[in-house]
């Protein structure tokens, strides 16, 4: 049978999108609408599934309605993507790990590859590259003192494949710089003393492009001294601009964006780029959607949340900093409809043979959960300090996710073991992922850094834990027993 899955029908959350990334991972035929019509918004789903299925679906929570009639003109097929996700010296914890949690969250499994992977040739099995922010704007053969990962990236994007880019990485997508693929062609302002721009919360303008489906007309994200386009090429697009500056920040980099440079070098100026050249296709962002509620947070607790405090009192501020979403991040729907839009014209290359089951490392001997609960408890509040009481409602909260998530990775990493491909992947990079959280966590513990900033990355451990389990619960749901 054929199943709408309407965004409004499900209140606009990401288990939507998790659940129908989870189906078309296994080969169910998918359907995006491009349009609006009499029933159905741009973003919305078609999918073909037999009645076990779509007793799954229901099961999981979604809403799905059969689809009477025919395919619209404006449905599209779209071929879920393989993934893999750069790391290692160009993209460190945390900046890989809020893409990591974004792409667990929407539904999207994907592999860790680093700069030898690159160069010995793995993205030969892979449709989509996604390079972080914090991405060195030199190239990757210097960033990882390899040879050949910037050839095999470039061979990459003429071949086959597609890339997506935050802040570091869209540099790297764009033209100016030896290294550079030039798969943009489109040279930043400033090429390579990019610190000249900042740090903080801006608001972009969204164009027509169907990156901003579902979106509203503006919407709020980090940015982190990402490129900014003036002169663009006829082979690219302009998907958002700059609009305004909502806050400066200075969140582990103290380079408060200035609203003097935002509006002289910034204000509508290309925020958000769609390349297709004879170099490839990309979309690339120059603020950092994947950054989302969880960097939002911590830039408002330095700032937002200290100025208004004496204005308007603790428990303003504290219903202020519980309402953050950091596994619903608004920001985190370009980030699924860049990916899809990437994925419209391509064919995958028949039926690929799933990769050899990886050997599951050996548990940590401390889980990331019980790391994270004591550097918790152990977390210093200086009693004179303004923000004292609000710290210690945010570790309390913390503490209560974490909790709360103990029980259910349990539950899944039980079941994982009976799960047929991909999901042993899927273990293998929660394994990953945990290990690099772990270290964070621990050096965030033990240093001098400000709270705001020694909150931000425990929540970021916790908040990668959420999704990855969130997207285990999927797998779970919809996967195949052995």
């Amino acid at each position: 049978m054929l199943l709408h899955l309407a965004w409004r029908r499900n209140l606009d959350g990401f288990d939507l999108a998790l659940a129908t990334n989870r189906l078309a991972s296994r080969g169910v035929p998918l359907w995006w609408l491009g349009a609006s019509g009499p029933k159905h918004e741009p973003g919305d789903y078609l999918c073909e599934v037999n009645d076990n299925l779509a007793g799954r679906l229901a099961g999981f929570g979604i809403a799905a309605e059969p689809w009477q009639g025919k395919l619209p003109h404006d449905a599209v097929a779209i071929a879920h993507p393989r993934i893999a996700l750069f790391v290692n010296a160009a993209s460190s914890y945390p900046f890989f790990a809020y893409y990591a949690m974004a792409l667990a969250r929407l539904g999207f499994d994907f592999e860790l590859v680093d700069g030898a992977a690159v160069a010995g040739g793995v993205l030969e099995r892979f449709d989509l590259l996604v390079l972080p922010g914090e991405f060195p704007v030199w190239g990757l053969d210097a960033a990882e003192r390899v040879s050949g990962a910037d050839a095999a990236v470039r061979d990459f994007l003429v071949a086959h494949g597609a890339a997506l880019g935050s802040g570091g990485g869209a540099f790297y997508l764009s033209t100016g710089r030896p290294g550079w693929t030039n798969t943009a062609l489109a040279r930043p302002v400033y090429t390579h003393e990019y610190l000249h721009t900042g740090v903080g919360i801006v608001s972009l303008s969204l164009g027509p492009d169907s990156i901003g489906f579902g979106c509203p007309p503006t919407l709020e994200m980090p940015y982190f001294h990402g490129p900014v386009f003036a002169a663009l090429d006829r082979a690219v697009s302009v998907a958002g601009t700059f609009d305004r500056l909502v806050m400066p920040g200075h969140l582990f980099v103290a380079n408060p964006l200035d609203e003097g440079v935002f509006q002289h070098d910034m204000a509508g100026h290309c925020a958000i780029l769609r390349a297709e050249t004879r170099r490839g296709r990309a979309v690339l962002f120059s603020a950092n959607p994947e950054m989302g509620d969880i960097v939002r947070k911590y830039i408002a607790l330095d700032g937002y949340v200290a100025h208004y405090l004496p204005i308007r009192g603790e428990t303003v501020m504290a219903d202020t900093l519980k309402h953050y979403r950091p596994l619903d991040a608004p920001s985190w729907r370009l980030i699924l409809n860049a990916i899809h839009s990437l994925m419209l014209r391509y064919e995958p290359p028949g039926a690929m043979p799933a990769p050899p089951a990886p050997v599951q490392p050996p548990e940590p001997k401390v889980r990331l959960t019980a790391a994270l609960d004591i550097a918790l408890r152990r977390l210093p509040l200086d009693d004179d300090a303004p923000l004292r009481t609000l710290v210690g409602l945010v570790r309390d909260d913390l503490r209560g996710r974490i909790a709360e998530l103990k029980e259910r990775l349990a539950t899944v990493e039980a079941a994982f073991s009976a799960l047929d491909p991909p999901a042993p992947g899927i273990r293998y990079l929660w394994a990953g992922c945990e290990t690099a959280a772990l270290a964070a966590v621990a050096a965030a513990a033990k240093n001098e850094r400000p709270l705001s900033e020694r909150l931000a990355a425990f929540e970021t451990a916790l908040a990668l834990a959420e999704a990855w389990c969130r997207l285990g619960e999927g797998e779970r749901h919809f996967g195949r027993h052995q």
